[in-house]
């Protein structure tokens, strides 16, 4: 009995261990609103800022940057078919909603000379209604 004792704080920790991952990740919400006015500003956003370069069809990228289709989660340069400068692809970030938000706000900062002709979205309404469509609209 002594032993099962004695191992017992063991067994519980490995235990919180294996699961404590998964627990966070399954608990983590999106903070982009779902709301069908906010996605069409975001689409309209999405229209003047982006389009001119990029495509919301994962079938085809535009001239000058590749589609952002699913974009969340996914880590940067690694569009199939689509061409990147080597200073991108040296660039260790995931496209999560703190990475994303952060580069559509200031993208020079984050990468530098990627997708140079956008300079970011000065206000935070334009940012999070991007978002939106970025994650529901597209």
């Amino acid at each position: 009995m002594k032993r099962l004792i004695g191992i017992l704080p063991l067994i519980l920790l490995l235990g919180c261990e294996s699961i404590g991952p998964q627990a966070q990740s399954s608990t983590q919400t999106s903070t982009i609103p779902n709301d069908p006015a906010v996605i069409a500003k975001g689409a309209k956003v999405f229209k003047y800022k982006c389009s001119a370069c990029h495509s919301m069809d994962p079938n085809k990228s535009q001239f000058f940057g590749p589609h952002l289709a699913n974009i969340f989660n996914r880590e940067i340069a690694t569009i199939e078919g689509y061409t990147f400068p080597e200073t991108t692809k040296q660039h260790d970030i995931v496209w999560t909603e703190s990475t994303l938000y952060e580069w559509l706000e200031n993208p020079q900062k984050m990468v530098k000379d990627m997708c140079l002709p956008f300079t970011g979205l000065p206000k935070q309404e334009d940012r999070d209604a991007l978002m939106a469509y970025l994650k529901y609209g597209g």
